[in-house]
């Protein structure tokens, strides 16, 4: 019997890996929307606020964004291949 919980043949440490690196590409894309959409003045301090001089405060973070959105994509793509991934069938009879 193993002692690791497994659900539909995947180990649970996977399925949970895969979570959580959807939840932080997720987390990724609303900051690139943020980004893209809001003015640095606007941002949320965790954005990088920009306050001053006025020229950069209204000005929107284009780079951040695209990199956040690329960033993103990663982690969307490392989820999507640790959760269908499964370990190989184990042979559980003795060798004769």
């Amino acid at each position: 019997m193993s002692s690791v919980s497994e659900t539909a043949g995947r180990p649970a440490g996977r399925l949970a890996a895969a979570a959580v690196l959807a939840i932080i590409a997720i987390v990724l894309f609303i900051a690139a929307i943020m980004y893209f959409t809001e003015s640095a003045k606007s941002l949320p301090s965790i954005l990088g606020t920009i306050k001053s001089p006025a020229s950069l405060a209204n000005d929107h973070r284009p780079v951040r964004g695209i990199g956040a959105v690329v960033v993103g994509l990663i982690f969307l793509t490392l989820a999507g291949f640790a959760y269908p991934w499964k370990p190989k069938e184990s042979n559980s009879q003795p060798a004769e």
